[in-house]
């Protein structure tokens, strides 16, 4: 794989088939043809790097980081549900913290609060959109002291692992996304229709093949409420089956973070969800930039 800069440490493999970790890489500086590919490669072949840094990446910084892999998706959801602004300098990061426009942790009945509780559950980012995520990139600038960990699921070796049977079963099957689906499944109250048009549901297949390596990946989410050629019941418990297997132990890994740790990871190969803490006590402040797919990527 590559290396992060000259005389530094190649990728190393640090859990698993499909978690890496680079040190050194100056975030700042754009990236050179070689070393946009080794990224690309590392996130093929594995799924998930963390590249580790001393101090937390600005908000400039982050973005033209991630410009470099695509078009960044905004974030409209927050202030919808909420009716209130955002804390963040530009929309074009995804505020997954606890704290509101003044800095403060979320109080109890803050709608933004009751949102996030849906990140606790298994996903991957914006599978509810007709135009998916491919990579997110999550920065960490303050960890609360117990708590608060990210764990990643790794899709294509639970693909793998699968019956014959169960694959062929599969092939074909489309599910449909809604966030408002896995937000209800998070707790989050009655969500006016109105609100709920903003964001209609969205249709993919159930396994995605990466179009550079042709590697198969199951593509599930919390988001995922019914596959579209079954019976409801039946579909739902044909995810949940899936789903249980694809975060067994042997394919999740759970990050611990440091402030200043920037972690890129495939949506199309992973899944992850949130480890919960004192979000009423403790502040914890991540921001999130995330691609969008397009033809080709």
């Amino acid at each position: 794989m590559g290396r992060c800069m000259e005389a530094m440490p190649e990728f190393k493999l640090i859990s698993g088939e499909f978690v890496a970790i680079c040190d050194g890489l100056d975030i700042a500086q754009p990236l050179d043809d070689e070393m946009h590919r080794s990224i690309v490669e590392v996130l093929d072949h594995y799924g998930v790097c963390i590249f580790r840094n001393t101090n937390p990446v600005s908000e400039q910084d982050q973005l033209s980081f991630a410009r470099q892999f695509g078009p960044l998706m905004r974030q409209r959801m927050q202030q919808t549900v909420s009716a209130r602004g955002i804390r963040l300098t530009t929309d074009e990061l995804i505020d997954v913290g606890n704290l509101d426009e003044e800095g403060n942790i979320h109080a109890i009945d803050d709608p933004r609060r009751a949102f996030h509780k849906g990140n606790l559950l298994w996903h991957s980012d914006v599978t509810f959109d007709p135009v998916r995520a491919t990579y997110s990139l999550l920065a960490a600038h303050v960890v609360p002291p117990d708590g608060g960990e990210t764990e990643f699921a790794d899709m294509k070796s639970a693909y793998d692992d699968l019956a014959g049977g169960v694959k062929q079963r599969i092939d074909g099957l489309n599910a449909e996304h809604s966030i408002w689906y896995s937000r209800a499944l998070g707790g989050m109250g009655d969500i006016n229709a109105s609100i709920k048009k903003t964001r209609p549901p969205a249709q993919h297949p159930l396994v995605n093949i990466n179009p550079r390596t042709g590697r198969r990946a199951l593509y599930l989410a919390s988001h995922a409420s019914h596959i579209l050629e079954m019976d409801r019941a039946e579909g739902r418990r044909l995810l949940d089956q899936l789903t249980a297997h694809a975060t067994q132990r042997r394919y999740v890994y759970r990050h611990q973070w440091q402030p200043g740790d920037l972690v890129m990871w495939d949506n199309l190969q992973t899944m992850h969800r949130g480890v919960p803490f004192d979000d009423v006590l403790h502040p914890r402040d991540m921001r999130r930039a995330t691609i969008l797919e397009t033809p080709g990527n």
